[in-house]
């Protein structure tokens, strides 16, 4: 197990062009009215006129409608319930599977991937993250191998990874050669897990193996480009595999009742608890603690029961209104938060100041 934890949110991703939760819905819509989902139109208009039905509800109760977290949520429930204004019952399951299709296709056409010539590399902040992990993982003293934990579901973070010899490691699926193996546990899926037809086991789609048969074949000395690698999924394994796999990505709500995909993720839940039980430091990184998270709370508390003294909990978040600091702090126990720490930093200000807890050899 890991001696540090990173857990990264949204916040992290946002440097690389991704929207906040807040923001998804109206950078999807922008993307539809510029005509930059071809192939997905139906796809993301099912999705506005379900939430447009659901004004209905909001009438009667308050539900966040300009928030993706408290939609998906929604969806889920009525699909529980059987139960959307203006759907039957059996068309439920396909606005989930639009609103995933939504979610893969805003994050493919956000997110740019800057380019050397034919090869692709990885956003700034990630790069600059994964050679604080490096740092960690060959030069501190003593050296220590990390661990992150991921809310996010984009691909940037797995290429800086793979870029500097990092894996990632996901739990499951092939192994990766790399230098240092560093897990990345993805709490809520990845656009590059497909889910197999016949046993519903994840199949993480590797950056080497997807490098391996897609590339960039760009002119320019430098440039960027998009890395549709969710929209592919099916393709890849139909022309490169034996294996049968869902259209789409594993794509879990990030909050309520996450029951349906125990089997999926079990595996990546409990690997997290077992890094949270032994972590000496814990930083977290972009992530709000929404009220609405119940999962990760009881995640964390159970998780980090053990042992092991905390050395650290540090929170970096830009936020300064004070919510947030307080979130942690209503959740942390009393010896954790004697070794708490807020700082309102964004991720790339944060990983200068990581660096600085863990110096190097003399």
């Amino acid at each position: 197990m890991s001696e540090i934890v990173f857990i990264l949110g949204a916040g992290a991703s946002k440097d690389c062009g991704a929207p906040l939760m807040n923001d998804f819905l109206d950078t999807a819509s922008r993307l539809l009215g510029t005509n930059q989902v071809p192939g997905k139109n139906d796809d993301f208009k099912r999705v506005f006129r379900a939430i447009a039905s659901m004004q209905a509800v909001h009438s009667k109760s308050q539900l966040d409608l300009n928030n993706i977290e408290s939609i998906f949520t929604a969806l889920e429930i009525a699909n529980a319930l059987g139960k959307l204004p203006g759907f039957n019952k059996a068309e439920i399951p396909q606005v989930i599977a639009s609103l995933k299709e939504l979610i893969v296709v805003t994050l493919e056409q956000t997110i740019d991937f800057p380019t050397r010539k034919n090869r692709i590399l990885a956003p700034s902040s990630y790069s600059n993250f994964s050679e604080l992990l490096l740092y960690l993982s060959k030069d501190a003293n003593p050296a220590i191998v990390p661990a992150i934990v991921s809310f996010n579901y984009d691909i940037a973070l797995d290429v800086a990874m793979y870029r500097a010899g990092l894996g990632p490691i996901y739990g499951f699926g092939p192994s990766v050669q790399a230098h240092y193996q560093v897990p990345l546990l993805k709490l809520h899926g990845s656009l590059n897990w497909a889910v197999r037809k016949s046993s519903g086991a994840v199949e993480p789609l590797t950056i080497q193996q997807y490098f391996s048969k897609y590339s960039y074949n760009g002119f320019e000395e430098q440039g960027t480009c998009k890395m549709p690698v969710g929209s592919q999924l099916q393709e890849y394994y139909s022309k490169h595999t034996d294996v049968e796999v869902n259209p789409e990505p594993v794509i879990v709500p990030p909050a309520w009742n996450k029951a349906d995909y125990h089997q999926t993720l079990a595996s990546i839940w409990s690997d997290t608890a077992k890094h949270l039980e032994e972590a000496e430091y814990i930083f977290i990184i972009g992530y709000s603690l929404p009220e609405t998270d119940a999962f990760f709370r009881l995640l964390y508390g159970l998780g980090t029961v053990g042992e092991t003294l905390l050395k650290k909990v540090v929170v970096y978040n830009p936020d300064q209104s004070g919510v947030t600091e307080s979130r942690f702090k209503d959740m942390l126990g009393p010896g954790a938060l004697a070794r708490f720490e807020y700082k309102p930093m964004v991720f790339s200000e944060a990983i200068g100041d990581i660096r600085n807890f863990f110096p190097g050899r003399t």
